[in-house]
């Protein structure tokens, strides 16, 4: 376990626990304006990290006096930190709870952490968080700030053939990206794949069988990453996308394409373009460096074409990043540099990690806005 001291650039109305996520366990307690970051539990699905983890809160809780009014946690509703601060609620005559969405909470402690005034575009990249229309999110981009955002672009939608199989074995996003960007006509590289097999994933997602829809920016990585580095299962998280960044070995200015769209008063981005040049690279055998640095690239410029748009219809001259994505040191710089061109003010990460072992502060920050912290 890790922890730290937060110094808050505002005093909460009330204690609080924050219970985070649940792929990277962490924790927060805050009174006044002060907030003990605990993180590094793992995944709390793991037996043994969650008794740590729960044990955690409960020494920390006596070792620092705070005794907390409020309990805020994830949407999720199988979250293992949401059972757990549920059944605090149960045991605590008194304790109110607050559920904050998982990219809003993500976006609410970088305001936090750089103690941002006024409204923000918030963009939050990861690899999933449960969202308020029952999807995986995870390519958001939000107008706002504490005290309510409001989602106003996202990565297109694109179905989870297998669900958390599609996590473990990337393939799948890959093939489930190529199929939205092809339709039947698929491209020859998908022949290294078992026929058997992709005739499966293609029938999962037609009939939408265990299917899920996801937005998730990591969903992305996985598929380019699978396409670019001709590879197909991981052995641990997020081990394609840290390798697609060390695979960037050419400085080039060049990208693929990308789609802004219009619907229902939001923006979304479209990814069709941004698969058939992938894959029309990876089939001319272009070098697997260039590719890696023209797909970061355009991630960034997704980032700066969608806050330029959201900032014009929103006249907002902040912009803030958040999320496991902007461990990625090429893509935050990249797109930091190319927002400070277009005239914002951007800001990343400094004290409070950017992955879910941040989410906690957020979780803090927007209940104490709430009225039931009140």
């Amino acid at each position: 376990m890790n922890t730290r001291r937060i110094n808050l650039p505002f005093s909460v109305k009330k204690p609080i626990l924050a219970c985070g996520a649940d792929l990277k366990g962490a924790f927060a307690l805050a009174e006044g304006k002060n907030c003990i970051l605990a993180d590094s539990f793992g995944d709390l699905s793991d037996l043994d990290n969650f008794t740590e983890y729960a044990l955690a809160v409960r020494a920390c809780t006596k070792k620092t006096g705070i005794k907390p009014q409020v309990i805020t946690c994830d949407l999720h509703p199988n979250y293992f930190s949401v059972h757990f601060a549920e059944d605090l609620q149960l045991k605590s005559s008194g304790l109110k709870i607050c559920r904050i969405q998982h990219h809003e909470a993500h976006i609410a402690s970088v305001i936090t952490d750089n103690k941002i005034k006024g409204d923000v575009i918030g963009v939050a990249f990861d690899g999933t968080g449960y969202g308020t229309d029952g999807n995986m999110w995870g390519g958001e981009f939000f107008a706002g700030g504490l005290n309510g955002f409001k989602r106003a672009a996202h990565l297109e939608y694109i179905p989870m053939p297998g669900a958390d199989m599609a996590v473990k074995e990337p393939w799948r996003m890959a093939a489930s990206y190529i199929n939205n960007a092809f339709g039947n006509t698929l491209p020859s590289i998908v022949r290294r794949w078992n026929s058997a097999d992709l005739k499966v994933i293609k029938a999962m997602i037609s009939k939408r069988v265990n299917s899920p829809l996801t937005s998730g920016a990591g969903r992305l990585f996985d598929a380019a990453a699978s396409i670019i580095l001709s590879k197909d299962r991981i052995r641990y998280e997020a081990e394609l996308p840290i390798e697609l960044e060390k695979a960037l070995t050419v400085n080039s200015g060049e990208r693929y394409g990308f789609d802004i769209e219009r619907a229902g008063g939001n923006f979304i981005i479209k990814t069709s373009v941004l698969i058939k040049d992938i894959v029309k690279d990876a089939e001319a055998g272009t070098d697997k460096g260039l590719m890696s640095c023209k797909f970061h690239n355009t991630v960034a410029e997704m980032i700066v074409e969608t806050s330029a748009r959201l900032g014009k219809k929103f006249k907002i001259e902040q912009v803030v990043l958040s999320g496991g994505v902007f461990q990625n040191k090429y893509v935050t710089a990249r797109a930091l540099n190319g927002l400070r061109d277009k005239g914002f003010k951007a800001y990343s990460h400094r004290d409070v990690p950017a992955s879910d072992y941040g989410i906690p502060v957020g979780q803090i920050a927007m209940a104490n806005k709430r009225a039931i912290c009140v």
